[in-house]
């Protein structure tokens, strides 16, 4: 136990220093190439920002990848990788000019086919505990494994839209998503494992670039693949672990996908176009309400620390409880929108009193 505690250790704080060490070549390029994100009306930042800075994240985990593919042999890592990778260079062109939602999903979508053909696509039984659950036909769940990893990735690319908070998003679920999974099976050398301690080191040294204030930003080309990956790897994880595993697995990106999922819900409800880059989400009204981008990434990485320590303690729950605690955390997050969406009306609310009493004046 002692030596795979300390080949952990040694990942994480590998992934930060490469990580980290690679953002200043990183950045030193980007801003010879005049790859620089200049804001917009659509925007969160005010200033001229480099953007793609997710490069170094990226190479770092896919290293870190080969390097653990050297010691398992394990085919799921080197076609994550190359799906990955993939992903990276469609993205990193959207960055530079924007190639359509269309071919952007496709893309996705064919990634998220491979990986899971690759990982084995059979039936499962998801539930409470690992002795009783619901059994899900093996179209069913090879096309909402689909669902989910194009989804996720989708998800985590929207909400890359203030300092430090998908990064910050990659550190918690990376480390949480491999505890829980080392503590169900007693053990920390498995390659899902080790992979998601990667991504948590790997996020935790781009953090000094994007925050609290933001030198350089991720981009598409950290962001979309990041979000693959913490996708897959869900699945991965709980066919490791057990599919009873799903579920505090899953509940580790409910910020996320249920931002993503209201704010979707409400855009097409009003016509909007759901693809087009906006200001929508919940965290970024918090923004807009007048709140920083480190107080809204401090309270979104805080309660994501919440729903970690409880999602521990889902592993030795009762059903009943195991129950209550998925109820909780929805309602920790539901409750955090509300607030945020209460702070951006309040707000929108006193401007014209402002603009009216300087008139008077």
């Amino acid at each position: 136990m002692l030596s795979s505690v300390f080949i952990v250790l040694v990942i994480v704080l590998v992934a930060a220093a490469v990580c980290w060490l690679q953002g200043i070549a990183v950045n030193r390029l980007l801003l010879r190439c005049q790859i620089i994100d200049s804001p917009n009306q659509r925007s969160s930042h005010t200033r001229p920002t480099v953007r793609g800075g997710g490069i170094a994240i990226i190479t770092t985990v896919v290293g870190m990848g080969l390097w653990l593919i050297c010691r398992s042999e394990r085919q799921p890592l080197l076609v994550a990788g190359l799906c990955t990778l993939a992903l990276a260079v469609v993205s990193f062109i959207d960055d530079l000019k924007s190639i359509g939602a269309a071919i952007r999903l496709g893309c996705h979508f064919l990634a998220a086919v491979v990986v899971l053909i690759t990982l084995g696509i059979s039936s499962i039984t998801v539930g409470f505990s690992p002795d009783a659950g619901m059994l899900v036909p093996a179209i069913a769940s090879g096309v909402l494994g689909c669902l989910w990893v194009v989804g996720y990735t989708n998800a985590f690319n929207f909400m890359d839209g203030i300092n430090g908070i998908a990064a910050g998003q990659a550190a918690v679920t990376g480390l949480g998503m491999a505890l829980l999974t080392a503590l169900t099976v007693g053990e920390f050398n498995l390659p899902p494992v080790l992979l998601s301690f990667a991504i948590a080191g790997a996020a935790l040294g781009f953090l000094p670039y994007n925050f609290p204030s933001a030198r350089m930003f991720m981009g598409d080309v950290g962001s979309a693949p990041l979000g693959f990956l913490l996708g897959f790897l869900v699945i991965w994880l709980a066919k490791t672990a057990g599919f009873w595993l799903l579920i505090p697995l899953a509940l580790l990106h409910a910020n996320f996908v249920l931002d993503t999922a209201i704010t979707l819900l409400r855009r097409v409800a009003r016509g909007d176009q759901w693809h087009e880059a906006h200001r929508e989400h919940f965290y970024q009204r918090l923004v807009r309400s007048g709140k920083s981008h480190a107080f809204v990434t401090g309270w979104e990485l805080g309660l994501q620390g919440l729903v970690l320590g409880l999602m521990l303690l889902y592993l030795q729950a009762s059903v009943p409880v195991r129950v209550g605690l998925i109820v909780l955390v929805i309602l920790i997050w539901l409750s955090f929108f509300a607030f945020c969406e209460i702070s951006f009306r309040r707000h929108n609310n006193r401007q014209p009193a402002v603009v009216q009493s300087h008139a008077c004046m």
